[in-house]
């Protein structure tokens, strides 16, 4: 153990002395070092212990916390507050705060600026922000859902689930409505708004746009005047990729197109999208793309929500749309490596299985599922500066 943890600190030593600002790559590196330098240092019975004791506890806390508005409340001072005044002041019980407050900070969601006393800082503010929270709310929904993996996967003999209508979900939930039809229902307007507010955090990093490479590839042989149609965002949500394009590229011509379902749409400021360049559209990708010819058309984390056939189905409608020679399909999505994956790829994978029977897919998966798309396939697989997310440019042929 001590000659493998000198190896390790040795090598954390030398990519701290290399680490440049901004470099996503250099960052991720480090941090899956200091991450082997824990697991090196921590004893088996310690980690499953963690894994069983605080993991779910520190999630539970937090939703509570978020529930009670208290993370919001110390994002508003500059100033410690004692837990006792932000039970007075949310309604709660004193002592049970101290607890919560206690265990989250832990994990450094808060620091203690004394016995029971505590402040904000960057990860309170990012928990108290619309998307932080939101992806809590939203994802808080899936502790049901893998409670009941074991019982389901029991009575199904233990088969890879593969069928959108037969998942964890509806299990857990004893509903008949696919996750997307459950937060889409009159009455469950916090779950949308929970859900969006989640697609809206995840959208972080380096962005492919941002790639010099990638743009260069997909858009740069485009001769698009402004009446034309550049770039679609396919189940884009609310947008935020192509706010993100338009500021990354605000002199580009052509057109930009967000669709997503009606309920979606009808839910976004559709005047402060246009503002950006943005136009809106209700549309519903399982059904044919009613634009055609544009240079792109850009699917984020769409296709890992959906088993193979539905897939496959998606692809079908925007072939037909495509212009041979000219138009690409660009897909956002996790490519999962075949050896030494992290945990963000490996969790999403588990996550997309219990909800939509679903998953995350190997490079050699994406090759099959477009290859089973006839007269389409992939053109290239483009890196974005080592993140898990990669680019999918898919063309016609």
């Amino acid at each position: 153990m001590t000659s493998n943890l000198a190896h390790i600190a040795s090598k954390i030593q030398q990519q701290v002395s290399e680490l440049q600002p901004s470099n996503e790559e250099q960052r991720l590196s480090l941090l899956q070092s200091a991450r082997a330098l824990v697991n090196e240092l921590e004893k088996p019975h310690e980690r499953i212990m963690r894994m069983c004791y605080h993991e779910s506890a520190i999630f539970m806390a937090t939703k509570v916390l978020i529930d009670l508005g208290i993370f919001k409340i110390l994002t508003k001072t500059s100033e410690p507050i004692t837990a006792s005044k932000l039970a007075q002041d949310t309604g709660a019980n004193r002592a049970l705060v101290e607890r919560l407050l206690k265990h989250v900070a832990v994990e450094f969601f808060v620091d203690e600026a004394g016995p029971d006393t505590y402040i904000a800082n960057d990860i309170t503010r990012c928990i108290a922000s619309s998307g932080g929270q939101g992806t809590i709310e939203d994802t808080f929904q899936i502790v049901r859902v893998a409670n009941a993996v074991p019982d389901f996967l029991r009575e199904t003999n233990y088969a890879n689930p593969t069928d959108k209508d037969k998942t964890t979900w509806k299990y857990a939930y004893k509903t008949d409505q696919h996750y997307f039809e459950y937060v889409n229902s009159p009455g469950r307007e916090r779950n949308l708004e929970a859900f969006c507010n989640h697609m809206e955090f995840k959208t972080v990093g380096l962005k492919w746009y941002e790639v010099p490479e990638i743009m260069e590839a997909a858009l740069g042989d485009a001769k698009v005047g402004k009446d034309d149609v550049l770039l679609i965002d396919v189940g884009g949500n609310g947008g935020h990729d192509l706010i993100g394009f338009h500021t990354a590229h605000p002199s580009m011509p052509g057109r930009l197109i967000l669709q997503d379902l009606p309920a979606i749409i009808q839910s976004l400021d559709s005047a402060a999208l246009a503002q950006q360049g943005i136009e809106v559209m209700g549309h519903d990708f399982f059904t044919s793309q009613p634009i055609h010819g544009a240079k792109a058309y850009y699917l984020k984390m769409c296709l890992h929500d959906w088993p193979n056939p539905q897939c496959i189905q998606i692809l079908s409608q925007l072939k037909h749309a495509l212009k041979p020679g000219y138009s690409r399909i660009l897909l956002n999505e996790i490519v999962v490596p075949d050896e030494k994956a992290g945990w963000f790829e490996t969790s999403v994978d588990l996550l997309m299985m219990q909800v939509h029977s679903a998953q995350e897919r190997r490079e050699r998966e994406w090759v099959a599922l477009v290859d089973a798309v006839d007269g389409l396939r992939v053109k290239h697989i483009w890196d974005v500066d080592g993140a898990v997310e990669k680019v999918i440019e898919i063309e016609a042929v």
